[in-house]
């Protein structure tokens, strides 16, 4: 079984229609389909300015200075925090928005970073666009019950990793000294909660997806963290229990994330446990 790729104008028709049922669904989930980027390279990024994937990452000292910047954004002078960060959020929009789009309207496209671009926003990366629409459609009705067609959209959804997600840490890496299975830790906690975003949204039969893509992730994210299942009665919770920090916890206000690793064991669990309510 294999995905069947699409390109020119039914692929725009088919994902103009995916991008808006997953804004109905997911409404901070912004994308658009067509426009260029509008930043030239070396330029400072700002706010709402559209700036190519593939041109940031390729080039490292252009992605630190915008780092550095969404970094003094969110509060930061320390550039491994405001690299993390951006790693985390960056990471988050690219590959919940692929996710979202292949389980809520049946549309993958292709997030390779030659054919993407990214806004910023308040010191995050906010709205994506898709360059040149180029998608695989297939039936929602067949993901839900087919196990086959589950190993085919995993192992698409595992080709972001490696043609964008790895070259985003690389390039990170190329000027900043921040720790390798710490941004790889960012990059497997904001690929398990795109699954879990979904799955708040559609129920329970997106969870064996997420299970089999942490299950045949890359190497590099081996040891990051894993699922865990909380029920209590008839409510459940699906989380991600992460083995690295963000550091998100080094932000004005010192607030830390509810899975993070530094957080004792069984207080998360307790957490986790009292998020479900009472019966």
């Amino acid at each position: 079984m294999s995905l069947t790729w699409l390109s020119g104008e039914e692929a725009a028709t088919a994902l103009h229609g995916g991008v808006e049922l997953v804004r109905a669904s997911l409404s901070y989930l912004r994308a658009e389909v067509g426009p260029r980027p509008t930043v030239p390279t070396g330029e400072p990024v700002r706010d709402d300015a559209r700036v190519g994937c593939g041109d940031l990452l390729a080039e490292p000292q252009w992605l630190a200075a915008t780092m550095r910047d969404t970094g003094r954004q969110l509060g930061t002078e320390d550039p491994v925090v405001g690299a993390s960060l951006f790693v985390q959020n960056y990471a988050y929009r690219v590959f919940t928005l692929a996710v979202a789009s292949v389980t809520v309207a049946g549309v993958l496209p292709d997030s390779s970073p030659a054919t993407m671009a990214v806004s910023m926003r308040r010191g995050r990366p906010s709205s994506l666009a898709y360059l040149d629409a180029r998608v695989a459609t297939l039936d929602r009705a067949a993901l839900r019950s087919d196990p086959g067609l589950g190993d085919v959209v995993v192992a698409a959804l595992l080709e972001i990793v490696t043609t964008h997600l790895t070259p985003l840490v690389d390039s990170v890496r190329a000027t900043t000294r921040v720790g390798t299975r710490l941004l790889w830790g960012n990059v497997a906690a904001s690929c398990a909660v795109a699954f879990r975003t979904v799955e708040g949204v559609l129920g329970s039969w997106v969870r064996p997806l997420g299970e089999s893509f942490a299950e045949h992730s890359p190497a590099t994210m081996d040891g990051l963290g894993s699922y865990l299942l909380v029920e209590r009665g008839a409510r459940h919770g699906w989380f991600w229990e992460r083995t690295t920090c963000c550091l998100y916890d080094r932000l004005p206000g010192t607030v830390r994330c509810a899975d993070c690793s530094r957080t004792p064991r069984d207080e998360r669990r307790d957490a986790y446990w009292r998020s479900l309510g009472d019966d």
